[in-house]
């Protein structure tokens, strides 16, 4: 008799007890859908809400939840908290199965541990039916599942917009070329050569004459501009940095070159006169102004370059 009471009585304190952890733990079991297609994934998830206090050891899984069902990837597992003292843990599974038939999903054990108590709470078990791909009769061969569109990168975007570019290119290229032929014409406009340097170092102490800057009391100006002619006509004749270097410099240079000694002396006499004028303010008679723009069209006459080049004609004999 005194064994059933104490025997009742431990039933009551170990009811209690899980009661008691009942109110701390709960564990819930959810699942998209029951029945799928064969390959399709769906999501299982098991939620546990326990007091902050209470001690818990999470399932471990592996790539297979049953036989004939697996785990797609790693299983996801996030923790919010409800209340100051309760917190809600999700564990999430994709799960999918290549065999038709019914599957039992058994459930998971949730083991806790309080004050030096322990003990082990089920979750709910479930079931997955899975389905076979419905049989075509017309024997036409099909996909599973639909062909899915990946989206479009930017190195496939850029790579298809210039491959438009490039076909655009080539189609007006066609159309130009059909349309120049048409016209007799031909297909690139030939290029227009290069002025020599000396008709053009010619022309600008043309210019330079008619404005007659010297009998305007120009006199600075008037050196300035020709000796930055000559400077010019020399560096493109003679490939001599002439605009950067000074009188000297110049005329060490020219001295190698192949050219008579009335025509160096002209130049030094020129470039020397020139500088007395925009550095000393010197102040040159009206006959050396005259004679030392005859000099320099005769120093460009004398050194151009003749090869397939038409005699100028002396403009100072106007």
């Amino acid at each position: 008799m005194e064994r059933r009471i104490l025997f009742n009585i431990g039933i009551l304190i170990l009811s209690g007890v899980n009661t008691l952890f009942a109110q701390k733990l709960l564990v819930e079991t959810s699942i998209d859908t029951n029945i799928i297609t064969i390959g399709d994934q769906i999501g299982l998830n098991y939620t546990l809400e326990k007091k902050n206090n209470l001690i818990t050891k999470l399932p471990s899984f592996s790539d297979t939840l049953t036989k004939g069902v697996e785990i797609i990837g790693e299983p996801v597992i996030d923790s919010s908290l409800i209340k100051d003292d309760l917190l809600r843990i999700n564990i999430n599974l994709t799960i999918t199965s290549f065999d038709t038939g019914l599957y039992y999903l058994p459930p998971q054990s949730i083991i806790f541990n309080n004050e030096g108590f322990s003990d082990t709470l089920l979750s709910r078990a479930t079931y997955l039916m899975v389905k076979g791909v419905p049989i075509d009769t017309t024997y036409t061969v099909r996909d599973i599942k639909g062909l899915e569109k990946m989206p479009l990168t930017l190195f496939e975007g850029i790579l298809y917009s210039g491959i438009l570019v490039l076909i655009a290119a080539i189609a007006f290229l066609i159309f130009y070329y059909l349309k120049r032929r048409k016209q007799e014409k031909p297909f690139f406009k030939p290029l227009k050569p290069e002025e020599p340097a000396y008709i053009t170092a010619l022309r600008e102490l043309d210019k330079l004459k008619a404005q007659k800057l010297w009998q305007q009391k120009q006199v600075k100006e008037y050196y300035t501009r020709i000796t930055f002619i000559i400077r010019w006509y020399i560096e493109k004749r003679f490939s001599l940095a002439a605009l950067e270097q000074t009188s000297d410099e110049i005329l060490i240079h020219i001295k190698k070159s192949d050219i008579d000694d009335i025509n160096y002396s002209n130049l030094e006499s020129l470039l020397n006169l020139a500088d007395l004028v925009k550095f000393a303010k010197g102040e040159p008679d009206p006959e050396e102004n005259i004679l030392h723009l005859d000099n320099a069209y005769d120093f460009i006459k004398k050194t151009k370059k003749t090869t397939s080049e038409v005699e100028i004609p002396d403009v100072n004999d106007n």
